[in-house]
């Protein structure tokens, strides 16, 4: 278990590096806190003592001293609950940045990778969690730990007999409350991952809500989403009957020694062992002492449930990233793409995709793709892109001045890719080409928009600055993929792949984008289009059937 917990723990402490600073403020200033809080028993030990004494005189030093403990309590805490927001603010905000960065730089499995709601789950919670452990617990703990030990030393130097009873009585109470704390850190991951499969159950049906719509499948969908719940439910209502019995145990030991200390000090107080000052600080000391012991008793779960985000987390950082660092053959004119007796089989297939392919993309050409379903046309652009690697031949890109370079994550420079479909993403038009050249001027976009045949932009009330919902939404299938064809003309590249760009667009349209491409493109890029459209064959220089 304490591997278990240890091993994550060091993890933690290694993505606190840059928030150490703040770390260490925030928990200096809850030192100054425990410290005014020490300071301030004295002080009203003294005035009671003076209050009861021969003379009833209270010093006006020792009220200033009171005053002086009671802003400290006031002003030092704000100080520190501002360095803690800082801290946990600048902490989150840089892993989930990390974490999106990696997501995005992820090595392509073929597997369709992490589902987008138990990433988010991570990135959020997870992050969250990591998070106030790192900002706020560890940095608490100092400040804890020196309030218990200057407490403590404080009681036993005015009752060494009621330091001990009270050191026994609430560590038995802690250790009863901690019995359960393997059960705990299980139902915790259990619980994470729960709330990451209802993120993504609830994400897909949302996504498509209208086709579950059209199958009548709302029921259905709304029932399992329930079983779901249900299911989640019974975990965290165990965890929390687990919290309730170590909260339970805590607080009673609490109460044990509440009850010791003020029975101890009444009958001091009547045998005249005890004078009305040390019982105020007595009672002050023994809850000092004690709610330390309870704090700690409450931060455990938190390094739990830490321990479970970090190895979460861990889930993301620790898979593959693509390997850009080759050179791009920045080709001074259309690069042509070679494929030398190419096979792939996807890893854990059975099933060899492609086979003993060879053929030349000639520079300038335009060549169509053609095949069946399943016959490795999405394949096929995977391998070009980088995205994969052939299992035995090769793919190589070569330009006119005789240099060549192997098919590889860094190639994509030289590649313009237009996807199959709806591609858009929320923002306006305008946020949507930039995508692709953030420097572009209007006059750009306005270019490559006529030449996707999307002029319909213009026509719009706010034209480029248009909005667009989550995938696309406010325009048709074919206004989306036309916009997106533009936005792929912005990116610099003499290679353009083109995955059925006219697959939703009508006859008229598709002949009118297909020979504006063809205007633009022909002899300045090397054209390679996957396409089944009978119009699209008639405007290419080559035809690859993968039949």
């Amino acid at each position: 278990m304490n591997g278990k917990i240890f091993r994550p723990l060091y993890r933690i402490w290694q993505e606190s590096s840059g928030s150490r600073l703040l770390m260490v403020s925030t928990a200096l200033a809850g030192c100054v806190a425990t410290c005014a809080s020490l300071a301030f028993v004295w002080v009203t030990k003294k005035i009671v003592d003076c209050a009861v004494g021969p003379a009833h005189d209270i010093p006006l030093d020792v009220v200033g001293l009171l005053i002086g403990c009671l802003l400290l309590q006031l002003v030092v805490p704000a100080v520190r609950k501002r360095l803690e927001t800082k801290a946990y603010t600048t902490y989150t905000a840089t892993m989930r940045s990390r974490l999106l960065s990696h997501l995005l730089g992820e090595r392509w499995s073929g597997k369709g990778g992490m589902r987008a709601g138990d990433a988010i789950s991570r990135m959020n919670e997870d992050v969250a969690t990591v998070a106030s452990l790192t900002c706020s617990t560890v940095p608490g703990l100092l400040s804890v730990g020196l309030q218990l030990v200057g407490a403590f030393i404080f009681l036993a130097f005015l009752d060494l007999r009621l330091a001990a009873a009270i050191v026994v009585i609430m560590p038995a109470a802690l250790i009863a409350s901690k019995i359960y704390l393997g059960r705990t850190r299980r139902l915790t991951r259990e619980i994470r991952e729960g709330e990451g499969a209802l993120q993504s159950f609830l994400q897909e049906s949302l996504r498509h809500r209208t086709l579950l719509s059209t199958l009548m499948g709302e029921e259905r969908r709304t029932a399992e989403y329930g079983s779901q719940q249900a299911a989640l439910i019974r975990k965290i209502v165990k965890r929390s009957d687990i919290s309730i019995y170590s909260n339970s145990a805590v607080a009673a030991g609490f109460m044990a020694g509440y009850t010791v200390a003020f029975l101890w000090s009444a009958f001091g107080l009547a045998s005249g062992a005890v004078s009305f000052g040390v019982m105020t600080a007595l009672l002050q000391l023994v809850a000092q002492v004690q709610r330390p012991v309870v704090d700690f008793s409450r931060r455990i779960p938190a390094f739990v449930n830490a321990s479970v985000a970090i190895e979460r987390i861990d889930g993301i950082l620790g898979s593959p990233l693509e390997d850009r660092s080759g050179a791009s053959l920045r080709a001074k004119s259309a690069p042509g793409l070679r494929f030398s007796d190419v096979c792939f089989t996807y890893p854990d297939g059975d099933r060899e995709i492609i086979c003993r392919l060879s053929h030349d993309f000639r520079p300038g050409s335009i060549t169509c793709i053609t095949g069946a379903t399943g016959a490795g046309k999405s394949t096929l652009l995977r391998i070009m892109l980088g995205l994969v690697e052939p299992t035995s031949g090769y793919a190589e890109m070569y330009n006119s001045e005789g240099e060549k370079r192997l098919v590889s994550p860094g190639l994509r420079t030289d590649i313009v890719y237009v996807p199959q479909g709806n591609s858009l993403m929320c923002g306006t038009v305008r946020d949507n080409l930039l995508l692709a050249a953030p420097e572009a001027s209007d006059g750009e976009l306005r270019e490559v928009l006529h030449a996707a045949a999307a002029d319909f932009v213009f026509e719009l009330p706010d034209g480029l600055d248009t909005k667009c919902s989550e995938g696309g939404g406010g325009f048709s299938e074919g206004q989306a993929q036309r916009i997106a064809i533009a936005r792929g003309l912005l990116k610099k590249g003499g290679l353009v792949l083109l995955d059925e760009p006219t697959s939703a667009l009508d006859i008229e349209t598709e002949e009118i984008l297909l020979t504006s491409l063809a205007d633009r493109l022909k002899g300045r890029c090397t054209v390679i289009m996957v396409t089944h459209r009978k119009a699209a064959l008639g405007f290419c220089t080559d035809i690859l059937d993968l039949t």
